[in-house]
């Protein structure tokens, strides 16, 4: 194929951030950490994944032993490999060792500005300067990217692994001059050959290891499909001798290092739990959740995620879909290989996550980076060869509108959902009356109470009983205390034989109806 006309690149080149709208190009950077830190520990942790991963990363900073995560009452939790309680637990322990809810979205937090800047700095290295800026912030005010940066989970930080991966991939593929960065000049780059630097594809394998220390084979499946899907597509779309290649040196360099940073872990938490652990983690939550087995998880239909992403990148879905159709009618694919990168991770992201029975919109977050890629090279297409027009200008106001709509909808989260929701799961005030009747190191039993913000709160030691035969024998002798639902109450007392005496009341120490009532109970003497 051709390169590009001279005047495209020229015009591209009048289209830099400043020009195409120097507030954005100048200020760009700021977006994104106003929306992912700003009011970031106004409200309590609220979700359970947020309780869940705060214990997780107390406990370890609490008793040091950072190997299996462990919730506050010693239950394992399997559900995870450890690598985002550690991130939390890092974060705690420059805290003073204390988690906070600001310490425990820190690493999300973290994670999603670093992959608006990776965006930003990868096209901008691959030649795009409007692209760069476009992407970048696209991706920053996606409003489910954004939901989740703002949350101790686990997704965006794996996106910002499966980030880190895929583009130090794509650099190592390419062959270039030492002072060629225009990569969208041709079909394929055109660059002559150069030395690879295996440093590229060392970093991808690291950053691919550190992904299923995330989350397990997820992991290495959305990187691994997603880069050899690319270079099949690039072995048919390229010429000969201008495919983007993969030396098996380097394919076999990748593998080992991948081994060598999650492969020890995973062997050892096998060992120690005397392979529950494979029973736990790899049947339960990834054979079972992939094929819906599991009566417990709820299975979607296959196109589940395809409304569901144009709900989640929003308002980003805006610029995706009409660009998306300008590249099929100007045949893009055949011109633009970042472009074609883009729509790679974009599309076997999705189609990989669709396999599945069970489904969430924040796993499709991994692919919100490959959108972002597509949108920022389209966008510079096709505003190349319309600068200075009427045109350009009506497209830089419609950016510009639909980066306000989609910021200007936080406030309205900040202030006012926000607040209401953790007003609805509070739990401090009702922990620290707990606690003042059961000081520590005196120990709460939880029955038939699956609260990890609570548990969170009341800190270690706990006890979580499930079955009425276990709360007889751990009410047998001595004063105890313990939390259990209301309606639960007049059968414990029966069953066990032991008077029980409401000491605080869940509903009576929040500023709005708990979703599910809770009482803490002292035997009587």
């Amino acid at each position: 194929m051709s390169a590009l006309p001279a005047a495209s690149v020229s015009g591209s080149r009048a289209w830099s951030p400043g020009a195409f709208w120097p507030r954005i190009g100048a200020c760009w950077p700021f977006l994104p950490l106003a929306l992912f830190f700003f009011q970031l520990d106004a409200h309590d942790l609220v979700r359970s994944h947020e309780a869940r991963a705060a214990q997780n990363a107390q406990r370890m900073l609490d008793t040091g032993e950072w190997g299996l995560p462990t919730l506050l009452d010693g239950q394992r939790d399997l559900q995870k490999p450890p690598a985002f309680y550690w991130l939390m637990a890092l974060a705690g322990a420059l805290n003073g060792g204390e988690v906070t809810p600001w310490v425990a979205r820190l690493p999300a937090a973290l994670s999603a500005v670093c992959c608006a800047a990776l965006v930003y700095g990868f096209l901008r290295r691959e030649g795009y300067g409007t692209g760069a800026v476009v992407a970048a912030v696209t991706l920053a005010t996606a409003n489910h990217f954004v939901a989740i940066g703002r949350t101790a989970r686990i997704d965006v930080p794996l996106t910002c692994a499966v980030t880190v991966s895929l583009l130090a991939f794509y650099r190592g593929t390419q062959v270039r001059g030492a002072d060629s960065l225009a990569g969208r000049e041709s079909d394929c780059n055109g660059f002559p050959k150069a030395a690879r630097n295996p440093g590229w594809f060392l970093l991808s394998a690291v950053a691919a290891g550190f992904a299923v220390l995330l989350k397990g084979p997820v992991g290495l499946a959305l990187i691994g499909t997603t880069a050899v899907t690319f270079l099949m597509v690039e072995w048919f779309v390229c010429p000969h001798g201008e495919r983007p290649r993969l030396p098996l040196r380097f394919a076999v360099l990748g593998v080992c290092a991948v081994a060598a940073v999650a492969v020890p872990w995973f062997v050892w938490a096998e060992h120690a739990t005397d392979g529950e652990f494979a029973r736990v983690f790899f049947w339960y939550h990834n054979v079972a959740r992939f094929t819906g087995e599991s009566e417990a998880l709820a299975s979607h239909p296959w196109w589940y995620y395809g409304p569901r992403f144009a709900l989640a990148f929003a308002p980003g879905t805006f610029l995706l879909l009409p660009l998306g159709v300008w590249s099929v009618c100007s045949r893009l694919w055949n011109k633009d290989c970042t472009f074609r990168f883009g729509v790679v991770w974009l599309v076997v992201m999705v189609a990989v996550l669709s396999a599945a029975r069970f489904k969430r919109a924040d796993y499709l977050l991994p692919a919100f980076p490959g959108a972002a890629l597509v949108v920022g090279c389209a966008a510079e297409r096709w505003l190349a060869p319309r600068t200075g027009g009427r045109v350009a200008r009506l497209a830089r106001g419609a950016f510009v509108l639909l980066t306000a709509a989609g910021v200007g909808a936080w406030p309205v989260m900040w202030f006012v959902v926000e607040p209401a929701e953790a007003a609805r799961q509070e739990k401090r005030p009702f922990a620290a009356a707990v606690r003042s009747v059961a000081p520590k190191p005196e120990e709460v039993l939880l029955f038939r109470t699956e609260s990890h913000l609570l548990a969170f709160h009341l800190g270690a030691p706990l006890h979580t009983l499930v079955e009425w035969g276990e709360l007889k024998e751990a009410l047998a002798t001595g004063p105890r205390v313990v939390v259990m639902p209301p309606e639960w109450v007049p059968d414990a007392e029966r069953i066990t034989g032991r008077k029980l005496v409401v000491v605080a009341s869940l509903a009576d120490l929040t500023s709005a109806r708990p979703p599910r009532p809770l009482v803490c109970l002292r035997t009587a003497e």
